[in-house]
């Protein structure tokens, strides 16, 4: 999603400006400490070569390809070495950068990456949480040269000769410690999301097909028909920028990107904008119903599989579409039964991915008695509630850790050194 500046959200092009230095602290360039270096890669054509790359907004150093020597195309390659610190000169302006994990040490890069290591009494890691500033980020993108965003390369120079207020060596060290211990309970928690979602779906393949049935329903017949005998399936309605923003009215209109607002993980809660029932006549708005399943039909947002279900009359852009329950199928039964759909292959061919009504209502889906529904219900509920409540367990230390570390790498809130507790 595009910032109000024009910019993606992984980019940070204000211009950086340094706080007061903190106590203790010194204000120095990183070329004091920082040196690029090259460790030439002679290749040889018969020998398997580990290639890395870096993701962008800082997630990290990861392979990418084993190719034979005679496969790799620019010859120009440099072995890298665990705990260097790596640099994309095309992609820092989006956050790519970090520290090589021991699994990747003698990997190669091309010259379009920068290999760093610490001179002098300056530890390393401790860039790893320093990128994570809003200030480290600025920097990167104002060092950077090229007319569009991801046409820009990275000037080292330049950039080794930005102002930052360092603390001192035990102090970074003491940081990095800190941080890190908050990046493993956050990575434990992503896991047990990942593992719940597995679950999750596993249930919804076994349940919704019905090759696991409850035993008080074992003994019923279960039809299979078209979606469409099950719902209605109704478009969106055009959005004027003129009518949008306003946060009050008598009808949410929602967009696809209000899915993604925390609250609204099944049932939409959340809108940013509300129209008038005069401005709904003026558009010629339909409204949609409570109980029926919205989703995007069209863009890559429909590839992410993502339904939601309203609560009230609600209108939904043209880049949506509503899936109206009839009487004989329970409404969350058929939430369900579209979030297990993948739409991926009722993708039509075009320049944009899009659903159209026929290519889902011809679907053939299996439908119980409305009891076994909602028994079916139930169980996903539950499943679905477990990984809600984790994702937002997840947002929760995501930002707990974004504000300590804001603290920690202004100085605005210290670290003791000779103990493991934090100062007061």
């Amino acid at each position: 999603m595009a910032k109000v500046n024009g910019f993606p959200e992984s980019v940070q092009p204000g211009l950086p400006k340094l706080r007061d230095v903190p106590d203790g602290w010194e204000q120095t360039h990183l070329g004091k400490y920082l040196e690029e270096i090259r460790r030439p890669a002679v290749l040889e054509d018969d020998k398997t070569y580990t290639l890395v790359t870096v993701k962008r907004s800082r997630g990290g150093v990861i392979e990418r390809g084993r190719l034979l020597g005679r496969q790799i195309l620019v010859k120009s390659q440099f072995y890298v070495r665990e705990g260097d610190f790596l640099i994309s000169k095309r992609q820092i302006v989006h956050g790519a950068c970090g520290l090589v994990p021991p699994e990747l040490d003698g990997a190669v890069v091309s010259n379009e990456y920068a290999v760093l290591r610490a001179s002098g009494d300056f530890y390393l890691p401790f860039l790893k949480h320093l990128s994570e500033s809003v200030y480290f980020q600025q920097t990167c993108f104002h060092s950077s040269i090229g007319v569009h965003i991801e046409k820009m390369i990275f000037k080292m120079e330049r950039w080794l000769n930005w102002p930052f207020n360092l603390p001192r060596f035990a102090e970074q060290e003491r940081i990095f410690d800190l941080l890190s211990t908050w990046d493993m309970t956050i990575e434990t928690i992503e896991k047990l999301i990942d593992n719940s979602l597995v679950q999750k779906k596993a249930l919804m393949q076994q349940l919704l097909t019905g090759n696991r049935r409850f035993s008080e329903f074992r003994q019923e017949k279960t039809s299979v028909r078209r979606l469409g005998d099950y719902c209605v399936f109704r478009g969106g309605n055009g959005f004027k920028e003129l009518y949008q923003g306003h946060r009050q009215g008598d009808f949410p209109f929602i967009k696809v990107s209000d899915m993604g607002i925390p609250g609204n993980e099944v049932y939409i809660n959340n809108s940013k904008n509300w129209i008038s029932e005069e401005t709904r006549q003026k558009i010629g708005g339909t409204l949609m119903p409570p109980g029926c399943i919205v989703f995007a039909k069209v863009g890559a947002a429909l590839l992410l599989n993502r339904r939601r279900i309203i609560k009230r009359n609600t209108l939904i852009d043209n880049n949506m579409m509503a899936a109206i329950p009839k009487s004989d199928i329970d409404p969350l039964y058929l939430y369900f039964l579209l979030c297990w759909i993948d739409f991926a292959r009722l993708v039509q061919e075009g320049a944009l991915p899009s659903v159209n009504q026929s290519a889902l209502g011809s679907l053939k889906v299996r439908i119980p008695s409305i009891s076994e529904q909602r028994r079916i219900v139930t169980v996903l509920l539950a499943a679905e509630n477990e990984v809600n409540s984790l994702k937002r367990n997840h947002s929760f230390l995501t930002e707990e850790k974004q504000a300590l570390m804001q603290q920690l790498l202004t100085g605005k809130r210290r670290v003791k050194i000779d103990d493991t507790k934090e100062a007061a």
